[in-house]
C-alpha cells in the first residue's frame, strides 16, 4: 500500500511539472494584443506573479516572475525567467528574459514561422531584429565569460494615432508609415511594392487597395523603413512591379477630394473649379502634361499635383509649347482630362 501511494505521489508530481506551461515568444505576441489589465490576468494564468515595480529612465516597469505551482508564491529560481511590461512614449514594450539557450532558439523559430522578416541588428552583436505589421522584436543573447548566458526577446508595438474618418484623398496624409496603414486598413489591403518612376530608378512604396477602384500609392521619404510621406499618387493605372502583372479590369478610381478635383475631370470643368486660368507643361517638356505647381486662385496646385492626359490630341501644335494655357487648350476643344492626382503633405 505504501509503495503504491509513493508511486501515485511521484506521478502527481511529474504531471504537475509536465503541466507547467512555459511562456514563450508566442505569448509575447498574444500579450501585445491585450489591454494592460488583461495582460496581467493572462500572465497569472500562465503561472507568473507580479513582482517589484521600478522606475527606469522615467518609465514605470512592471516585472512578472514565475510562481511555484504548489503554493502560488514566486519560485526561488524565478530569476531564470521573467517578463517586463512598460511603455515608452507611444510604444508598448514586452520583455521576455530567460537563461535557456533552447528557449532562445525556439523563440527565433517561432518568429520566423510567424512570417517575421529578420535581419542582423547592427547596433548589437549576437542580435536579430524581427519585423512584421508594426511589431518589432529584438532577439538578443548576452554571453560573458564566467557568467550565465542571458537571452532576451524585446517586443515593441507602436500605438498609432487614430486618423478618424477617411473619406477623402487628402485624409490619407494622416498615415505616417506603411505599418500605420496596415494597422488601420489591414494586412490584406496594404502591400509593399516597387514603383518605376523611371525604368532605371525603382522606388520602394506601399499600395493601398491594390488593383481596385480605391488604389492609392504611397511614396516615402524614408524608403528603407517606409516612413514619412513624400507624396501619394492616385491614378487609374500604377506603374509598379505587381500592377504590371495584373491583367484584370476595374472601374475608374473612386477617391474624391475636398478640393473638388476628381480623376477623369475635363479641363473645362477644372477651369470652372479654379475660376481662373492655369498652365501645364507641353508634350515635349520633361514634365509633360503636368499642371504647373502654383496656386492661381481656388485650387492650390502646389499641394495637389495634377497630371493631364488627352484623347487623340498629341499632334496639336499648341501642346508643343513649353507651357500651355488651360484656357487656350479648352478653347481649341482639346480633349484633356485629369489622369493622375498627387497629394503632398
Amino acid at each position: 500500500m505504501g509503495r503504491a501511494l509513493l508511486i501515485l505521489l511521484l506521478l502527481a508530481n511529474t504531471l504537475c511539472i509536465a503541466q507547467k506551461t512555459l511562456v514563450t515568444v508566442r505569448d509575447l505576441l498574444t500579450l501585445s494584443t491585450l489591454s494592460p489589465k488583461n495582460a496581467e490576468s493572462y500572465l497569472g494564468k500562465k503561472g507568473f506573479a507580479p513582482g517589484e515595480a521600478r522606475i527606469q529612465d522615467g518609465v514605470v516597469v512592471k516585472t512578472f516572475r514565475e510562481k511555484d505551482n504548489s503554493n502560488g508564491i514566486i519560485s526561488p529560481d524565478a530569476g531564470n525567467r521573467s517578463i517586463e511590461l512598460y511603455k515608452q512614449g507611444n510604444i508598448h514594450c514586452y520583455l521576455l528574459h530567460t537563461t535557456s539557450a533552447d528557449e532562445y532558439k525556439e523563440g527565433n523559430s517561432i518568429l520566423k514561422s510567424a512570417g517575421f522578416f529578420y535581419d542582423n541588428d547592427t547596433s548589437h552583436p549576437n542580435s536579430l531584429i524581427f519585423k512584421k505589421d508594426g511589431i518589432t522584436v529584438q532577439a538578443r543573447s548576452v554571453i560573458n565569460d564566467g557568467a550565465p548566458a542571458q537571452y532576451n526577446f524585446l517586443l515593441q508595438k507602436k500605438e498609432f494615432p487614430d486618423p478618424g474618418n477617411v473619406g477623402f484623398g487628402e485624409d490619407l496624409l494622416k498615415f505616417e508609415s506603411h505599418d500605420h496603414l496596415v494597422n488601420y486598413f489591414g494586412t490584406e489591403n496594404v502591400k509593399k511594392d516597387v514603383y518605376y518612376l523611371y525604368p532605371e530608378q525603382p522606388t520602394h512604396c506601399s499600395v493601398l487597395f491594390p488593383n481596385s477602384s480605391r488604389q492609392a500609392m504611397f511614396i516615402w521619404e524614408d524608403e528603407k523603413n517606409l516612413y514619412k510621406i513624400s507624396f501619394i499618387m492616385i491614378s487609374g493605372v500604377l506603374r509598379t512591379a505587381n500592377t504590371v502583372k495584373f491583367d484584370g479590369n476595374f472601374s475608374q478610381n473612386a477617391w474624391k477630394f475636398r478640393s473638388g478635383i476628381y480623376l477623369g475631370m475635363r479641363i473645362k470643368d477644372l477651369l470652372k473649379l479654379n475660376m481662373n486660368d492655369f498652365s501645364f507643361f507641353g508634350s515635349e517638356s520633361e514634365y509633360s502634361f503636368m499642371v504647373v505647381p502654383e496656386k492661381t486662385r481656388y485650387v492650390d496646385f502646389k499641394n495637389i499635383g495634377v497630371m493631364l492626359d488627352c484623347f487623340d490630341c498629341y499632334s496639336s501644335p499648341v501642346l508643343k509649347k513649353e507651357k500651355v494655357s488651360a484656357i487656350e487648350a479648352a478653347d481649341m476643344e482639346l480633349s484633356l482630362y485629369v489622369s493622375c492626382i498627387m497629394i503632398h503633405p
